[in-house]
């Protein structure tokens, strides 16, 4: 009996311990009994019957996966290239092993449809401005079908939107005009707004010739610093003086000038009337020589009529 009992023990040792597995803290295994589902281990050591039972370990990490590159028209018929990244879980390993043959590749799958689906139904520029909000969309949609293979979708992310280079170059003319917009705008608001600040800083100075005083030797001060500009001022003179006194100087101006426009209409008066006595005296002249001429062509044919009698 000996002989045959050693062998098998052994053979029964060897059989335990074959059925020994390990199931780690983020793994769920899911025993089967001769094809039918027989309940689920934790973690720590399991035990199952070789050749009765099987086990099957799912991980409940959160796993990510890359979407390949979609081709995809959008609402206004621009074709773009999107690189999607969708992160999921289990959460019910039972559904996840029995309700779908391999839940990963359906989760890939059921991404990518939706996805073509919500770009299809977005405008470029808003897929371009508002990508949080369209990968949002597709998460929604995605968790909804795979809720029942005992899945979450914890989130999708559009990793880069590529577009055709005739499309970047209209972008890049839009960009660079709503730039030059905004510069415009940005500094016709400053120049406004340095008007503003001189015009009360004039009507200040106005007031005060102190203030402009101060200013005047300010503004000396700066150009002595340069070093290249040779300015003179008449520092005897405080500022009001050289104010009236620029001022008289255009008031004498203009009378001057008006004087002169008034001498001048004179001038051209006298000439005018001038000549107009001169055309008279003239006219007169020829008047008494047409005459003188008359009565001394008459003498001379008297004269001869008398020598031929």
């Amino acid at each position: 009996m000996e002989p045959i009992l050693v062998p098998l023990l052994v053979g029964l040792a060897a059989y335990f311990f074959s059925g020994l597995r390990q199931i780690n803290q983020w793994e769920v295994a899911l025993r089967f009994t001769l094809g039918r589902f027989a309940g689920k281990r934790g973690p720590g050591l399991a035990w199952f019957a070789p050749g009765f039972q099987v086990l099957r370990r799912i991980d409940t990490r959160t796993r990510n996966r890359d979407l390949l590159r979609q081709m995809v028209i959008t609402r206004d018929n621009v074709t773009t290239m999107v690189d999607a990244v969708v992160y999921f879980r289990v959460i019910d390993p039972e559904k996840a092993t029995l309700a779908v043959e391999n839940y990963e590749a359906a989760v890939k799958d059921r991404a990518k449809v939706v996805l073509r689906d919500v770009v299809g139904e977005t405008r470029l520029d808003d897929l371009l401005a508002h990508r949080e909000e369209v990968a949002a969309k597709v998460r929604s949609q995605v968790e909804s079908v795979v809720a029942q293979w005992g899945l979450h979708v914890e989130l999708i992310g559009l990793q880069d939107v590529q577009l055709p280079p005739q499309m970047q170059e209209v972008l890049a003319k839009v960009a660079v005009a709503e730039r030059d917009r905004k510069y415009v705008v940005i500094k016709s608001q400053a120049d406004v707004e340095s008007a503003k600040n001189f015009a009360e800083a004039a009507g200040i100075l106005g007031k005060a010739p102190g203030a402009m005083e101060l200013r005047r030797f300010e503004a000396l001060a700066n150009l002595t610093q340069a070093g290249n500009t040779k300015v003179i001022f008449d520092l005897a003179k405080p500022y009001d003086d050289v104010r009236h006194q620029a001022v008289a100087m255009a008031e004498a101006s203009s009378t001057s000038a008006i004087a002169a426009d008034v001498s001048a209409s004179r001038a051209a008066g006298a000439m005018l009337a001038t000549n107009d006595e001169t055309r008279k005296l003239a006219e007169s002249a020829r008047e008494a020589a047409a005459v003188t001429e008359s009565l001394a062509v008459d003498e001379a044919l008297r004269i001869e009529n008398k020598a031929r009698r």
